[in-house]
Parts: C-alpha cells; structure tokens; sequence
C-alpha cells in the first residue's frame, strides 16, 4: 500500500472513531446539562446533522482505502494471498458489515427521524425522542466497540504477510 493510502486511511480511522468518541464523550455529556428538553432534542439533532455525514464519510474512507491496499497485497502475494491473509480478512469483513449496518441504521435509520422531528415534519412526544436520541447514542458506542476490534484484528495482518 502506498504511503498516501496509508495516510488516507489512518486520516478514515481517526475522523470515524474521532467523531464517534466526540458525539459520546463530548456532545451527549454536554447535552445532558440542557435543562429544557426541547432545546436539548433540538441541539442534539442539530448535531447529528452534521456529524452523520462526517462519520459515514471516515468509515467509507477506511472501507475504501483498505480494499484498494488489499489489490496491491493480492498482487505482491500472488496465489498465497488467501492462505496468508484469509482468515484475518474474514474477521474484517464480518466486523466491517456490522460497523456498516450499525452506522446506516444509526444515520439513514433514526438520525434522519431526528431531523424529521426537530423540523416537525414527524409529529413525537418526549418520550419518543428520547428513545431515538437513546438508540443513537448506543448505536455510536456500538460502532465505537466494533472500530475498534477491527483495528485490533486489522493490526495481526502485517504479521501476516511479514512486514
């Protein structure tokens, strides 16, 4: 893999798991603090409409990067690829679908239902919001969990194929 890949895909793993561990660590920390709970729903979908499209953006970028170094490894290993590489590609893929299926229910799912709501083009009690902030927010630390086994799995590869 080239060095600008490289750099590109590490640049994925911190905007994706950055801006996870923000919205958990920073934004709902702080939204708790929001006495009224309309202003605390609002500012939370606020958020959300920026931080979605910035989080699926790191986690396709990963995505991307890492399969297109995965061509350059298919080349330098010719027929031994599968044999070396096989077994940590499947535990990848598998984490990568869940992160993929978590994070589009997470943003195309329930986010854009917050946004629907905070606009009031969906009609919900408090109750209702709050259940979907709730879902959110375990979805992100869901995704969190899952990035990060990833990146642990990720890290055996080089050994490997003997870097």
């Amino acid at each position: 893999m080239s060095d600008f890949l490289v750099w590109l895909h590490l640049m994925g793993i911190v905007i994706s798991l950055g801006a996870a561990l923000l919205l958990v660590i920073g934004v709902y920390p702080a939204a708790q603090k929001i006495e009224d709970p309309e202003a605390r729903f609002q500012m939370l979908a606020g958020v959300l409409k920026y931080f979605h499209p910035l989080y699926l953006f790191g986690i396709c970028l990963v995505f991307m990067t890492g399969a297109f170094g995965l061509t350059d490894l298919k080349i330098d290993l010719g027929a031994g690829y599968y044999d070396a590489v096989g077994n940590i590609l499947i535990k990848k893929f598998g984490l990568t679908m869940l992160i993929f299926l978590i994070a589009s229910m997470q943003c195309f799912g329930q986010g854009l239902k917050i946004t629907r709501m905070a606009n009031g083009v969906i009609e919900a009690d408090e109750a209702t919001k709050q259940r979907y902030i709730k879902k959110v927010h375990r979805a992100t630390i869901m995704n969190i969990i899952l990035i990060a086994i990833t990146i642990y799995v990720g890290l055996k590869l080089p050994d490997a194929i003997g870097y």
